[in-house]
C-alpha cells in the first residue's frame, strides 16, 4: 500500500473538521456543531482525549507487541464495554498533545511494537485527531485501526492510504442483538458494507467477541457472511468475553469451552482462515 504523506494527513484532517460542523461522522446522524462545543450521542465536542496508552501483548498475535492509544468516546453503547467510564464520560480523559504522543509512539517502537494500535472507544468519531497524529509521525509506521466499523462510509475514502491493517469488530449478526446489546440501528448493514470497502483498501483482521448464547443468532451468521463475501480474510475468533455486573441484554455468564469450540469448529468446516 502506498502510504500518503505528512502534508496529506493534514489535508484530510481539515476535510474531517469539516464534517463536524454538522457531525455526520457516523450513522447516528446528529449533526451538532462539534467545533462550537456542541455534543451528540458521543459525548464528544472537537477536543480530541486520550485515556490510556501503552505496549500491549494480548492482541491477534501477528499484531504483537501492539502500541495502544485509547481514544475516549463512542458511539456505540456496549453492555460489556471494559471501559465504559471513558465512553460515558470523555471529557474527563486528557486531551491528546500531539509532539508528547508523536514522541511516545517512537519510543514504544524502540520497546518492540511491531503496530500503532488506534482504538478507543471508537476512533473514527475523532478522525480529525487521528490524521493530526499520523501528521506527525514516520510513515513506516504500522497503523492498525482498531474500530467497531459503525462509521461514515466516506471515512473510507479518507482513511485510504493511512491505515495499514483494518482491525475489524463485528459483534453481532443481527439488528435485534445489536440493538439491545449495543444500542444501534442497522447495524448489520453498515458494518458489512464498511468491512467489505475496508478489505479492498488494506489488509484486515475481523474479529468476532464470541457471547455465550449467541451462536445461532450472532456468530453463525456472522461466520456465513464472512464465508460468502470474504472467504480469504482473517478472521479472529475472540473467547474473551466478560459479563457485566449489571446487564439487561448482555449475556450474564462466562463463555464455556464447549460453546467456543463449537463456534471454532463450525468456521474451520468452511475453511475460513482462522487466526489467534
Amino acid at each position: 500500500m502506498k502510504k500518503e504523506s505528512h502534508k496529506e494527513a493534514g489535508v484530510r484532517a481539515e476535510k474531517v473538521r469539516e464534517i463536524l460542523k454538522k457531525c455526520t461522522l457516523c450513522p447516528r446522524l446528529c449533526k451538532v456543531d462539534r467545533i462550537k462545543g456542541e455534543k451528540g450521542y458521543c459525548g464528544l465536542d472537537d477536543k480530541v482525549r486520550c485515556f490510556r496508552e501503552m505496549l500491549h501483548p494480548f492482541e491477534e498475535n501477528i499484531l504483537n507487541p501492539s502500541h495502544q492509544i485509547y481514544f475516549a468516546g463512542c458511539n456505540l453503547k456496549c453492555e460489556f464495554c471494559t471501559v465504559a467510564e471513558w465512553n460515558n464520560q470523555p471529557s474527563a480523559a486528557c486531551e491528546i498533545v500531539l509532539r508528547q504522543m508523536a514522541m511516545k509512539i517512537e519510543q514504544r517502537k524502540m520497546q518492540g511494537a511491531k503496530t500503532l494500535n488506534l482504538l478507543g472507544g471508537e476512533p473514527t468519531i475523532s478522525m480529525h485527531g487521528v490524521f493530526e497524529l499520523l501528521g506527525n509521525i514516520s510513515p513506516d509506521t504500522c497503523v492498525l485501526l482498531n474500530s467497531n466499523m459503525y462509521f461514515a462510509g466516506e471515512l473510507l475514502r479518507l482513511l485510504d492510504g493511512f491505515v495499514d491493517i483494518y482491525l475489524a469488530d463485528f459483534k453481532c449478526g443481527n439488528d435485534g442483538c445489536a440493538g439491545k446489546i449495543l444500542g444501534t440501528e442497522n447495524y448489520v448493514k453498515v458494518v458489512s458494507s464498511n468491512i467489505l470497502t475496508a478489505a479492498r483498501q488494506a489488509d484486515i483482521i475481523v474479529r468476532h467477541l464470541v457471547l455465550p448464547g449467541h451462536f445461532e443468532c450472532c456468530a453463525k451468521p456472522i461466520i456465513n457472511w464472512i464465508a460468502s463475501e470474504i472467504p480469504n480474510v482473517k478472521l479472529s475468533l475472540r473467547r474473551d468475553y466478560v459479563p457485566p455486573a449489571e446487564a439487561i441484554y448482555a449475556p450474564k455468564a462466562y463463555l464455556d469451552k464447549p460453546e467456543y469450540e463449537r463456534t471454532v469448529d463450525y468456521a474451520r468446516n468452511l475453511h475460513l482462515n482462522l487466526i489467534q
